[in-house]
């Protein structure tokens, strides 16, 4: 036998005091009486004592009370088998485990507060099935879908910048594994969190977003980090910071555009993390539209509760012990002992019973009625009614047509409240009934709802609003064959069919339009800079021919492309309000490379402007940079950085150095 609250057994050591206190006040109450009343008129004064009388009915309040005590500890022995629905919404979480995610715009740092913002979602999102993924230059999946959220917990934990060695932020790849992951799994819909600081816009995600889509997975990024960005800690060495290809500082900011690319293209939506806790609330928007997905069921075993034993045996000896308190004559006792007996012994059933049922039995009030939940539907107050139509669904007093008319009501209401997922289950359970006008109002009912919920994602997934158009004019179609008279429901059908064929001529039109700008685009090819037209849209192979006629007779257009892996800072990272973050001594080494690395791009002609890149960038004669040692060829700036770099690379240690190439020629 066990205890819920073994604790609780401690009150037993009240009942020997209570025996002790019965002792002294009968032993002063006998000495008292002996002092007021002579022996010989002490039978007539004192009336109605007994002392086995007083003991017995004494006896009885202390073993209630200690049979209370047992109760309320709730003891246990037995085990019964229980199989648990093992049902939820899908949702993946996506923490990006890169380098930059070590910047602390966001305190601590954004890792850390990505994971915790992650805890936190997980611990609301309660009976929901979660998955765990980690990317950075690559990505995993850590953890498959569970309902499980500690073992969750415990893999997020775990995470930091080591756990993935390939650098950058690869979202391609992120996206290429959830489809694998989805793809294996019952045909349902996803939702998908991604908590990044973002990165530079990828071309190549937009065939994901359309297999996105086609999956039923809904993006919600989340940005990490601020716009005005700071410097990345290397990790490798203390007070430094980490470094691109040629030498600079690099510095970090939250590129939300391909953040808020990823969230509009799947119908989700974009979150800038701030200080304030990532709720349940931020994503409902999009939990509301997923459906669950109901899997095996899970088998578990749950202690037997035997509080009805000792409950039951203190109320009887709490009545008993009133009863016998209360006999005015002896004669009377033996019959009405034998009521009380009889009467408080408790039954079979109320044993069985829990404490909140045994409550209910005895202080049972009126609950609500059919009546009560059609009034608040018809009033407008529509969470009060579903509420009363749930509520009157788990009785089992009420028949089959009943119930049925309460599934009805109670998708009513659902559906007033947009959630048309739980208004569908609802109004289908009506279609069981054998009442032609009960089956009809479900059919019209369905079909409303599906108008609606296609309506509502119109913009974003237009061809599963044609799906859905199209069955909802299927139940209207029955609908009308139950209910042939209805002018109303004539008018409902005519207005969606004339919607879907007039949605299905947009689409089709659309699709006519690509079509043509596809093939405009291969013009393109014609001109020697016109790379662009071999793409998909027709507008960048008309800058193909474009290309052709700039020419300068040098072979080059005259418009300079942008240097692919050259885009600059306002601040480059090695001045201004940063500046005092580098360690002393290194400000002269990470200011020089730039100017250089762009003196040399004016002599290739490939400098950004217009100038055709022949005249170099002026510099002040007699600076530091410009006294180069005649010994070794080297000013001061540049053998001040050759020596640093050769200190970096013997005094790292070989565990922590990238063997594997960065994403984009990035790896924080």
């Amino acid at each position: 036998m066990t205890f819920a609250h073994q604790h609780l057994l401690w009150f037993l050591l009240i009942i020997p005091a209570l025996l002790g206190l019965k002792l002294w006040v009968d032993a002063h109450g006998s000495k008292a009486e002996r002092l007021f009343t002579a022996a010989r008129l002490r039978p007539a004064l004192v009336m109605g004592r007994s002392l086995w009388r007083s003991w017995c009915v004494y006896a009885f309040y202390i073993l209630a009370m200690a049979c209370l005590i047992v109760a309320v500890a709730q003891p246990r022995w037995g085990d019964e088998k229980l199989e648990i629905p093992d049902k939820g919404r899908n949702i993946f979480i996506a923490i990006d485990t890169s380098r930059s995610m070590l910047a602390r715009d966001t305190p601590p740092d954004r890792l850390t507060r990505a994971r915790l913002a992650a805890h936190d979602l997980v611990m609301e999102l309660v009976g929901e099935r979660v998955g765990l993924l980690a990317f950075a230059g690559r990505a995993y999946l850590q953890a498959p879908l569970t309902t499980d959220h500690d073992a969750i917990i415990e893999s997020l934990l775990a995470f930091d910048h080591t756990i993935i060695e390939w650098g950058g932020s690869n979202l391609a790849d992120l996206l290429d594994v959830t489809l694998r992951a989805v793809k294996t799994l019952p045909k349902s819909n996803y939702a998908l969190v991604i908590f990044s600081d973002g990165g530079d816009a990828d071309a190549n995600l937009v065939p994901y977003l359309q297999r996105l889509t086609a999956a039923g997975v809904v993006v919600v990024t989340v940005g990490v980090g601020t716009e005005t960005g700071t410097l990345i800690p290397n990790p490798e060495v203390d007070g430094d910071y980490i470094r691109d290809e040629a030498g600079n500082v690099v510095r970090s900011q939250l590129q939300s555009g391909v953040l808020q690319q990823l969230a509009s293209a799947t119908g989700g939506r974009f979150i800038k993390l701030d200080s304030r806790p990532l709720n349940r609330q931020a994503i409902q928007p999009v939990l509301d539209r997923l459906t669950e997905q109901q899997s095996a069921n899970r088998q578990t075993s749950r202690p037997i509760e035997r509080f009805a034993w000792p409950l039951g045996l203190g109320i009887f000896l709490l009545m008993l012990a009133w009863i016998i308190s209360a006999l005015p004559r002896s004669a009377a006792r033996p019959v009405v002992l034998a009521l009380a007996v009889a009467t408080f012994t408790p039954a079979p059933a109320a044993q069985a019973a829990g404490p909140s049922e045994l409550l209910a039995s005895l202080f049972q009030a009126s609950g609500p009625t059919p009546e009560d939940a059609l009034k608040a539907l018809e009033s407008g107050d529509f969470k009060k009614a579903r509420d009363l139509y749930g509520k009157l669904l788990e009785r089992e007093d009420f028949d089959v047509h009943s119930r049925e008319e309460l599934r009805y009501g109670l998708a009513l209401a659902e559906h007033d409240l947009t959630n048309y997922d739980g208004s569908v289950k609802n109004f289908s359970e009506a279609l069981r009934t054998q009442d032609k006008t009960l089956r009809a109002r479900a059919h019209r009912g369905i079909g409303h709802t599906l108008y609606d919920q296609g309506a509502r994602g119109l913009q974003q997934q237009p061809k599963i609003t044609i799906q859905r158009w199209t069955d909802a004019l299927s139940h209207l179609d029955a609908a009308m064959e139950l209910d042939p008279e209805n002018k109303d429901l004539r008018e409902n059908h005519d207005h969606v069919a004339n919607s879907l064929e007039e949605l299905r001529k947009v689409m089709k039109q659309m699709e006519e339009q690509q079509g043509k700008k596809g093939q405009k685009g291969q013009k393109g090819q014609k001109g020697q800079k016109g790379d662009k037209g071999e793409g998909q849209e027709g507008e960048e192979g008309e800058e193909g021919e474009a290309g052709q006629q700039g020419d300068d007779g040098q072979g080059e257009p005259k418009k300079q492309k942008e240097v692919k892996g050259e885009k600059k800072e306002a601040d480059d990272g090695i001045g201004g309000k940063d500046a005092k973050e580098l360690p002393e001594g290194r400000l002269q080494a990470a200011g020089k490379d730039p100017g250089d690395k762009e003196g040399q791009q004016g002599k290739d002609g490939e400098k950004p402007g217009g100038e055709g890149g022949e005249e170099k960038e002026k510099k002040p004669k007699g600076t530091l940079s410009d006294q180069r040692n005649p010994r070794t060829g080297y000013t001061p700036g540049e053998a001040e950085g050759i020596i640093r770099q050769y200190m970096d690379e013997i005094t790292a240690p070989l565990t922590s150095r990238y063997h594997t190439p960065p994403v984009n020629k990035k790896d924080w």
